[in-house]
């Protein structure tokens, strides 16, 4: 009996940065694996938050923040500050 060896090069993926979708996200860095990525320094006075969306306003986010250029916390700072100007809070 003969046995043929079969080669697998080429045919695994082997990539080790996440695949570039053009929305912009939280965390994706192009750095090697072995460096962990550094939190963003907080600024002076700066406060956090979590926000809860579904699923449909997350993917709305997303689809605005890739075609404008801008990241999610951009996008939602502006429309508080305008929400907020609006209420006269």
């Amino acid at each position: 009996m003969v046995r043929k060896s079969l080669s697998l090069d080429g045919m695994l993926n082997t990539q080790t940065r996440p695949i570039d979708t053009g929305i912009p996200q939280r965390g994706a860095t192009l750095q090697p694996p072995s460096k962990a990525a550094k939190p963003a320094k907080k600024r002076e006075g700066e406060k956090r938050l979590t926000l809860a969306l579904d699923g449909e306003t997350y993917r709305r986010l997303r689809m605005h923040a890739a075609e404008t250029d801008q990241t999610h916390q951009d996008i939602l700072e502006a429309a508080l500050a305008e929400y907020l100007n609006r209420a006269n809070a």
